[in-house]
């Protein structure tokens, strides 16, 4: 009885110590095994919590996606897989359709796929004291996180591919300083094709754009541009493009635009330039020039594509 009874103690310990819980987890962890320890759970299939609004920016693994503060995430009742993510107010997270259509919307889901074996859930939690998002896996060997947006289009709602999520609560603006430049990178496709974005580039180049309208209109790019514009950085929520101003008003309604239009040692070489071009400096493949007509001649700037850093140079 005596030996039945060491036996019996023996499985137990066993059954209570799995490989999964004993796991020494990482903050770059996005794939765990199911029963490992968090340093705390914030949000997942087994926490009391439905929801969580984000206390600070989070990075969704290798997606490119960053939920901005104030981010509410959301459990999905009948569906583990996936949680939805709404934004806060003037975020919206934007990417394309099956058909190629640019779309926006205020939220979406991030979803976990096992494709060998089965059961595959998101987690939201601390690790090594670092907040982290990634799937965690019961009966899977093989599982992939994605993210998309969610739009309501007429009575359906329609699932598109994200590419980013852009802050529409900053303005428009003039590039001032080299040290703003330095902060900006290049904008994706989606982003620029994007009709609520077009418009909002239009009207904001229509106070610059008053004299020689004519040859503006003419105008296919840097090359015969009226003498009396130029092409200048603008801030595009956070991206750079270029567009072409009338020299006098830009510099009378802002007059710190001078450090890039006048004073900077490439000022003259940039006014002058007639040929624009595209580098990319670190990331997949990408970074491609790309001219739009948007009121009158044309907005420059790069595609960034998959390019992690890409740069706009003129020559």
């Amino acid at each position: 009885m005596k030996k039945l009874l060491t036996f019996l103690f023996l499985v137990l310990l066993v059954g209570c110590n799995r490989p999964g819980n004993d796991q020494t987890l990482k903050p770059g962890d996005q794939i765990l095994n199911y029963g490992a320890k968090f340093d705390k759970l914030l949000l997942g299939e087994e926490s009391k919590n439905d929801e969580i609004t984000l206390t600070e920016e989070l990075k969704i693994g290798n997606q490119g996606l960053t939920l901005p503060i104030g981010t509410i995430l959301r459990k999905i009742k009948d569906d583990p897989s996936s949680f939805s993510y709404t934004l806060p107010n003037g975020y919206k997270v934007i990417g394309q359709t099956t058909d190629g259509k640019a779309r926006s919307a205020a939220g979406g889901s991030v979803t976990c796929t096992c494709t060998r074996g089965n059961g595959c859930s998101p987690y939201y939690a601390t690790l090594g004291g670092k907040v982290s998002m990634g799937c965690a896996a019961k009966n899977c060997t093989a599982c992939n996180m994605t993210t998309s947006g969610s739009a309501r289009i007429g009575v359906s709602e329609e699932t598109f591919n994200t590419a980013e999520i852009i802050n529409f609560n900053q303005p428009i603006h003039f590039v001032t300083s080299k040290a703003e430049l330095s902060t900006l990178v290049s904008p994706s496709h989606s982003m620029m094709q994007l009709e609520e974005i077009r418009k909002q580039i239009v009207a904001f180049a229509k106070g610059y754009q008053v004299d020689d309208l004519d040859a503006l209109n003419k105008s296919t790019g840097p090359a015969d541009l009226p003498s009396s514009y130029q092409y200048i950085h603008v801030n595009l929520f956070g991206r750079l493009i270029m567009l072409p101003v009338q020299t006098n008003i830009t510099l009378s309604v802002d007059p710190l635009v001078n450090e890039l239009m006048r004073d900077d040692k490439n000022a003259g070489a940039r006014a002058a330039a007639t040929v624009y071009k595209c580098k990319c400096n670190s990331g997949n493949s990408g970074c491609s020039l790309n001219s739009g007509s948007l009121l009158f001649a044309k907005a420059v700037y790069c595609d960034a594509g998959g390019c992690a850093s890409c740069t706009l140079s003129w020559i």
